[in-house]
Formats: C-alpha cells, structure tokens, sequence
C-alpha cells in the first residue's frame, strides 16, 4: 500500500502542531508579569580619568590649576580665587558654595579632587 499526505493534510497537521505549541506556551506562561522592570545603570567607575590620583589644594592653587577640575573654566576659577582672596582660606569645601558659579552639582563633581590643606 503507497501511503501518500496531500497539500490539505501536510496544512493540517502543521495548523494542530502550531496550536498545540501556543496552547502549551499559554499553559505554562508566568501567573503575573511585573509591572515595572528595572535595569540598573552600568557603574561609572571613573569620568575623569586624567584626574585619578589628583588633588588640588583650593587654597593655595593658581586660576590655572583650578581649571583642571571638571566644570571650572577661567571665571569660576577666577571666581573662587576673589573669593578666598576676600574672606581668608576655606575651611571647609561647603564654602564653595558660597562663590559665585558654584552649586551643589559642580560641587559634587569636583569634591573628590580638591582638599583644603
């Protein structure tokens, strides 16, 4: 006996093995999907590279130097140096705060480059 699966029986039997495969992934879905997926960022390991190991004594630096540090151009830096020319040497960074340009994000990214001493 020659056994032979015409075009209709090939598409029915694929339309069944298709259908039972969704039905099986339906079944065994997740009861709950979370509604919010969090991705946590890459860590920044360091932004300024060519500043590793670098620390500039805010009360003795020259405008020069005081450029170096991330955020601070030639008016910040003059800036800070009529600051301190003005009122003595800082005593604590925070201080910064008080100079014209300088805010609390500009602060924060130069914090772990300067020192008072």
């Amino acid at each position: 006996m020659d056994f032979k699966l015409g075009y209709g029986t090939l598409g029915l039997i694929a339309l069944l093995l298709t259908a039972g495969l969704i039905w099986y992934q339906i079944e065994n879905a997740p009861l709950e999907v979370p509604a919010v997926i969090e991705f946590t960022p890459p860590p920044v390991l360091d932004p300024y590279p060519e500043l590793a190991g670098v620390k500039i004594n805010v009360n003795t630096a020259t405008e020069e130097e005081l450029e170096r540090l991330p955020g601070i151009g030639p008016v910040k830096a003059r800036a800070i140096r009529t600051f301190i020319a003005s009122h003595g040497r800082l005593t604590s960074v925070n201080q910064l705060l008080e100079v014209d340009g300088i805010g609390k994000e500009t602060l924060d990214e130069i914090r772990r480059y300067i020192t008072l001493e």
